[in-house]
């Protein structure tokens, strides 16, 4: 959309607003939150541009980068990693995770085939590591310490068993959810890992019931998810990222995000989704700066963003808006050379449709105030010399502005025709200027009804030759007048 322009008599820029992207989140099911409320201009913690962090995590392994299916050790180093834990942290981490995995080895020898050995690996993995489920909580570092998990962090600690028993198993991902595939008995078998009974949902499972003679069966529902599609090891770990990025969001912490969306560009080498993501991420965080006022911060943000991982169309449509707040802070102030070196300044940053609206904007405001300050020759002088930048129907409306303008100002000393008079040097020069006539109409109607009061009073007092004499040379100068052509009647008879 293009900057709206309120044409003539001071254009003010009509920005269009800013709304943050919600960063795309994998957190089982709908946000009660992720409606319009969350689609707010993001409130933040406005950083220095120099404060944001632009480099990648180093510790991401490039063997990760490079393949799409990754070692059972590679991918969960890999996810801690994503998950925030630190270098001393990690490697007590994945003791806890080889140990979990070790108890649970023998028994899951126990299921048979690749299938049995899949479903029991899931069983296992609530035995030994998993407890309590919560939206949020995609981090895998923290699923291994508190057994809290999501959708994310229990697909990972689901494929790591997967790949420690050698059965092939591919991620899938929908806009709100993660689970798993796993190939087995010559099928794919989905995995929903967010339940301890949930590999092949739709299948009805029987219950260890104890001493009851009685058997207990229970299902998990199988759903038919729209937009599902398969996804490789580095972007189910990618997914640790969105959500730590959308966590921050709702904290109000977008420039922080972006650091994370760098990670996920990183590990995911480029890919258009991740670079997606990282665009959305920087104009959240120059959103912030605007709202804050601070629209030269949040260009410079988008520009060094520009400069390391190339140009977004959402990088065009924030600085459209920034530059047109910051030329209306200029007009407020009447500085058109702050305002024309602005639009200089940030012309690479503008489409060049945007640039053209803006710097015709800001010639005709200009112009306005020329009109409005300098005399009638003066404004028309800068008015004429500007022409060839002005459409058309924009040159003759500051034309005929300025003649209205003084001509409104010598009528302000009953000069009516004096005023008219310059009305008509107007039309001479643009006879299509109608508003020009319509106020030429007013002066001379003004000065009709001043000669008729005039020859009021004169009738009223006597003398009446008086009246007609007045009368007589007013119609000299408004000949078309009605109301004198009517006196002069009256005072003929």
């Amino acid at each position: 959309m293009k900057i709206l322009l309120n044409i003539m008599m001071n254009m003010n820029f009509s920005v269009k607003r800013l709304l943050p992207f919600i960063v795309s989140v994998s957190f089982c099911s709908a946000l009660p939150s992720q409606g319009a409320a969350s689609l707010q201009p993001a409130s933040l913690q406005t950083a220095s541009v120099s404060a944001v962090r632009f480099a990648a995590d180093p510790r991401i392994p490039g063997e990760a980068v490079t393949g799409g299916v990754m070692d059972a050790e590679l991918f969960a180093r890999t996810a801690l990693i994503a998950s925030g834990a630190s270098e001393e942290e990690i490697p007590l981490l994945l003791e806890k995770l080889h140990e979990a995995y070790a108890a649970a080895a023998p028994q899951i020898s126990e299921g048979g085939d690749s299938a049995g050995r899949a479903e029991k690996a899931l069983s296992l993995l609530y035995e030994n590591l998993l407890s309590s489920y919560s939206d949020t909580q995609t981090r895998v570092d923290t699923a291994i310490t508190s057994g809290v998990y999501n959708c994310v962090s229990s697909d990972i600690l689901f494929m790591y068993f997967m790949k420690r028993q050698g059965i092939p198993v591919v991620a899938v991902e929908t806009p709100l959810h993660a689970f798993c595939t796993v190939s087995a008995g010559g099928r794919n078998i989905d995995v929903e890992t967010t339940n301890p009974y949930g590999f092949d949902p739709g299948v009805k499972k029987e219950l260890s019931s104890g001493s009851s003679p009685r058997k207990k069966y229970v299902t998990v529902p199988a759903k038919n998810y729209a937009n599902r599609r398969n996804v490789d090891d580095r972007r189910i770990i990618s997914l640790i990222y969105n959500n730590r990025m959308s966590m921050l969001q709702q904290q109000k912490k977008d420039y922080e995000t972006i650091g994370l969306a760098v990670d996920a560009v990183k590990l995911q080498d480029n890919s258009s989704l991740s670079l997606t993501t990282f665009f959305q991420c920087v104009y959240n965080a120059a959103v912030d700066c605007t709202d804050k006022g601070k629209d030269e911060d949040g260009l410079a943000l988008v520009a060094q963003a520009e400069e390391l991982f190339g140009d977004s169309p959402v990088y065009h449509s924030y600085a459209s808006a920034a530059v047109g707040n910051i030329l209306n802070r200029y007009m407020k102030d009447n500085d058109y050379d702050g305002s024309f070196a602005v639009l200089e300044k940030y012309r690479p940053r503008l489409d060049e449709g945007d640039y053209r609206d803006m710097y015709e904007g800001t010639l005709v405001n200009s112009l306005n105030y020329a009109v409005s300050t300098q005399p009638l020759t003066e404004a028309l002088a800068l008015i004429i010399r500007n022409k060839p930048a002005l459409p058309e129907n924009e040159y003759v409306k500051l034309a005929a502005f300025a003649y209205s303008n003084a001509a409104a100002n010598i009528a302000d000393t009953g000069a009516w025709l004096d005023a008219a008079a310059l009305l008509e040097r107007g039309l001479q020069a643009l006879p299509d200027a109608g508003v020009l006539a319509n106020q030429r109409g007013i002066y001379r109607r003004n000065y009709a009804a001043e000669v008729h009061n005039r020859a009021a009073s004169l009738y009223n007092s006597g003398d009446r030759q008086g009246a007609l004499n007045v009368v007589q040379q007013g119609l000299l100068q408004v000949s078309d007048s009605a109301v004198l052509q009517n006196d002069l009647k009256r005072l003929q008879q």
